[in-house]
Order: C-alpha cells, then structure tokens, then sequence
C-alpha cells in the first residue's frame, strides 16, 4: 500500500525491492539469534507478559527468545510478499496504473 504513495515506477519497484530484502535479512537474523537464545535458555522460555518475573542478567534472553523468532517469521512470510509485488510492478505495461506516471 505504501508503495502506492511513490509516483514514479523506478521509485515503486526501488522501494518494494528494498523492503523485500530488509525483510529477508530480519528473517534471517531473527531467526537464528532467536534459536541461538533459545538453546541457551535450556528449557527455560518465558513469555512477555512474564518480564516481571526475570531476575538475573542472563534473563532477558528467556524473553527476547520467542520474540526474535516471531519477528524473523513475520518477516520471512512478509519477504516472499515484498519480492512478488517488486516483480509485478517491474513487469506493468507502461499504461497500467501500477507502472506509475
């Protein structure tokens, strides 16, 4: 929908291109710092509303865990997402509405 805001076609299909790739590289480190907290959690995995019950400094990782990794599968299912409307853009007729003006 943002991308709408953006007239020009280099600037559409520039913009869903970068968005696509920052979402890939979230993805990808989301996910593997998230699963390397959680293997040094030890079975220990705490949701968010628990933060009050963290003690220690090797606590928020109990936390910060499942967050990383829902942010790096929320960006995983947005990346393929990002990169489909890049290549719809890039291949609009120059009379579409999606090429721009």
């Amino acid at each position: 929908m943002a991308s709408l805001f953006f007239g020009d076609h280099y600037d559409r299909t520039t913009f869903l291109g970068v968005v696509g790739f920052f979402a890939a590289a979230m993805a990808v480190v989301g996910i593997l710092i998230g699963l390397l907290f959680w293997s040094a959690c030890g079975g220990d995995i705490r949701r968010c509303r628990d933060w009050r019950t963290v003690t220690g400094q090797a606590g928020p990782v109990t936390v910060a865990a499942p967050v990383l990794l829902r942010i790096g599968v929320l960006a995983l299912v947005l990346c393929p997402g990002a990169f489909g409307l890049h290549h719809l853009v890039d291949s609009a007729g120059y009379d579409s509405w999606l090429y721009g003006h």
